[in-house]
């Protein structure tokens, strides 16, 4: 006797499950989130820069590092840091995202309206 994977059943479950988590999904995907990217070195901000109105990638050089902006995404592209973590650490794309070269004294945050994930006391 052989027995099926999956019953009449199994099946209306799970195309219940996924009717209700991409409706659950879908105005995250097309919210209007403003994301802006905050550069900055020895403490001073050097420039605050909204990464969706972005139309070509573009690079800011400062004193020791190259930094790359895209649209939607900011990241290091070179550092003078001998281990070069800040650039190991990637694009940076939603907010609260930080990257940080020491030696340089650069800071690039991310910050915007986007939703809580956690609170913490």
């Amino acid at each position: 006797m052989k027995r099926k994977l999956f019953g009449k059943y199994d099946l209306i479950i799970i195309l219940l499950f996924l009717a209700v988590s991409s409706v659950l999904l879908l105005p995250k995907l097309f919210s209007d989130k403003k994301t802006t990217a905050v550069i900055y070195q020895n403490g001073k901000m050097i420039k605050a820069i909204d990464l969706a109105a972005v139309e070509e990638s573009y690079e800011i050089e400062l004193d020791g590092a190259i930094i790359l902006v895209e649209k939607n995404a900011v990241s290091f592209k070179e550092a003078d840091c001998p281990d070069k973590l800040c650039v190991k650490c990637g694009k940076l794309t939603r907010a609260g995202d930080t990257a940080v070269c020491v030696p340089t004294a650069t800071v690039i945050t991310l910050s915007g309206n986007s939703e809580i994930d956690v609170v913490s006391y």
